[in-house]
């Protein structure tokens, strides 16, 4: 591994103010007519659907730069992908790019100080803070600078469904949280598991708090999570009842067996054997990419109760401070974020583009549902969590002590 020597201060960089080029040719990646370089990138994106979205963004990288290589050193756990990544930071040895959560930049960048090369004048560029989520854009804002190259938006309040369970069944796709819990009981009646999981924490997680904004409403769920109401205003204590019906009625026995985790729930729901998944919609790309067609096999929806939220998490590219190949890996980031290099990954990754201007009509039709909730949106709000929920979710859903984890959400408040 190579060493490298960081700056004393970020990078800042100086905006490029294009003028009299079109909105193509802003869009479009330079042709690579230099001799090449290898860009690493580090991620942990391997499973199906997500190692084919990464690798279909390299091969259209390809057709403009055929001289860059551009490799995944990739871990399979994120928490992992997290741990040896400090550690190749410690060590001065870290990759031109790597892969982060949003929510977890700040702490990221406060742990290691001037890791991280701006990336404003790229933005400038490439004409995207008119064309890009407003709210994503304020996500990469630090300081007033933006530090990373945001990949896609996946929301975490989202329905997977088997459609012929549902149209076997005659159930149409519920609005209300009341209309949910209904058709847990004729799917349930019928003999078929209502709702695949997992009881590894995060996955409990997400089911959690979908469950929490359906029962409580978009606008006040995003008030608990932004700090403007206690745990008692959000009827956190009803939530968790919820969350112990849900599990204690509706979930497959074999949420809880060593191995069991998100894939393998969607797999029940792919399989027939449960009707529905709440997850994040990159179970839409796992399931793509396991032969499944989007709007035929299966279909996803907003959860009910708070179909006007759109709960979201966004992968982001952040650019080492110092890279050797810095640009080399600029330009993988232009193809990133370009209308292609959008539509490519997230059609395949099963999220939705950062950019208001793609072309739809390449889109499918559950990519075109997901994009027209998020613009429609009442609330849009990026997903909060704290280190502790997540153990403590998955102790809850083993053993059903409500008052225990009422008291972890009461000791550890949403992050500000």
């Amino acid at each position: 591994m190579r060493k490298l020597t960081r700056r004393g201060l970020f990078g800042l960089g100086l905006p490029l103010y294009l003028s009299g080029c079109s909105d193509d040719e802003k869009d479009a990646p330079n042709v690579d007519e230099e001799k090449g370089e290898d860009v690493e990138i580090f991620s942990w994106w391997i499973a199906p659907g997500e190692a084919d979205a990464f690798d279909a963004l390299v091969n259209l990288h390809k057709e403009s730069h055929p001289h860059q290589r551009v490799y995944n050193a990739a871990i399979e756990s994120g928490d992992r992908a997290r741990e040896a990544l400090a550690e190749r930071l410690d060590a001065g040895e870290p990759p031109d790019i790597f892969q982060e959560n949003v929510y977890n930049l700040k702490t990221l960048m406060a742990r290691n100080p001037n890791s991280l090369t701006a990336l404003d004048d790229l933005f400038d560029e490439l004409g995207l803070v008119d064309v890009i989520v407003p709210e994503v854009l304020e996500d990469v804002r630090i300081d007033g600078k933006i530090y990373s190259m945001p990949v896609n938006i996946h929301r975490e309040n989202a329905v997977h469904y088997n459609k012929q369970i549902f149209d076997d069944l005659g159930l149409a796709i519920p609005t209300t949280l009341e209309e949910f819990l209904a058709a847990c009981e004729t799917i349930l009646a019928a003999g078929i598991t209502p709702l695949a999981t997992s009881y590894e924490g995060w996955v409990q997680r997400v089911l959690f708090q979908a469950l929490h904004a359906g029962m409580i409403g978009a606008q006040p769920f995003a008030d608990y999570l932004n700090g403007k109401s206690a745990v008692e205003e959000a009827g956190m204590a009803e939530a968790i009842d919820l969350l112990g019906e849900v599990l204690g009625k509706y979930v497959n026995d074999s949420a809880g067996d060593e191995g069991f985790g998100w894939t393998s729930a969607a797999q029940l729901v792919l399989d027939g054997k449960a009707a529905m998944f709440i997850h994040g919609d990159w179970a839409k790309g796992y399931l793509v990419q396991l032969g499944w067609t989007p709007g035929e096999g299966f279909g996803v929806f907003a959860m009910p109760g708070a179909t006007d939220l759109f709960f979201y998490g966004v992968d982001v590219f952040a650019l080492v401070n110092g890279s050797p190949h810095e640009s080399a890996a600029r330009d993988f980031l232009r193809t990133v974020a370009s209308k292609d290099g959008q539509v490519v990954f997230n059609e395949i990754k099963g999220s939705s583009s950062i950019r208001l201007d793609v072309d739809e009509s390449r889109l499918d039709v559950v990519a075109q549902g997901t994009l027209a909730d998020l613009r429609n949106a009442k609330v849009r709000l990026l997903v909060r969590r704290r280190d502790e929920w997540d153990p403590a979710l998955a102790l809850f859903a083993k053993g059903r002590d409500k008052d225990a984890l009422l008291k972890v959400f009461s000791d550890f408040p949403p992050p500000s």
